[in-house]
């Protein structure tokens, strides 16, 4: 039997799976976001060093590879996440496949310009992956923000991409240091905030 829902009705039903997808998000997101903010902080600033310390510079860039494992790591503890966690939304849905996208766009970016750069032997294209990856971190934090209607994400966003404009004007090393700097700032930090929050609720 099929149920008719008025203008009013409509809103409200919208508001309530809005206000149930951003809490969700709040409980579970902070877990991914500090695990990940942490692991590409620590991979750049590898990066940053293995630039200084290797005879071959360009092979510093393997230190990358850690992503792989990282998202299998990361693939674990949302299955873990989920089993746990409140009835998700078709909001929940789209804000993971913001994030998704974002990582498979990220994959084929990366491969491309590696690609191009071994293939010409001119590794100047590899200026262009950190402030991509920045400019499209900020475009799903922008996402999520509009999403979840939780505004503290706009700042983030704007953040990101302050720091894909700076790396414009940096060499591919202190590229890393900036997105180290992003991603403390902008996934470590508002993780715990997410984490305080959580737990403050609960006492």
């Amino acid at each position: 039997m099929e149920t008719n829902f008025n203008h009013e009705q409509s809103l409200a039903l919208i508001n309530e799976m809005i206000s149930r997808a951003r809490n969700n998000v709040q409980k579970e997101r902070k877990h991914s976001m500090i695990f990940w903010g942490y692991t590409v902080a620590l991979i750049a600033l590898s990066n940053f060093a293995l630039i200084h310390l290797l005879s071959n510079p360009h092979s510093s860039f393997l230190v990358w590879l850690c992503i792989l494992p990282a998202w299998v790591v990361s693939y674990f503890i949302d299955r873990r996440i989920d089993r746990t966690a409140m009835v998700k939304t078709h909001i929940d849905k789209i804000g993971d496949m913001v994030w998704k996208g974002f990582g498979i766009a990220v994959l084929v970016l990366v491969a491309i310009v590696n690609i191009m750069a071994f293939k010409t032997n001119d590794f100047h294209s590899m200026m262009l992956i950190n402030p991509i990856i920045m400019g499209a971190m900020g475009m799903c934090e922008f996402a999520s923000a509009s999403i979840y209607r939780y505004k503290p994400w706009y700042w983030v966003a704007l953040f990101f991409w302050a720091g894909a404009i700076v790396c414009a004007f940096l060499r591919v090393d202190w590229q890393f240091m900036v997105l180290a700097a992003c991603m403390i700032l902008g996934f470590v930090v508002p993780g715990h905030l997410l984490n305080y929050q959580t737990k403050k609720s609960h006492v």
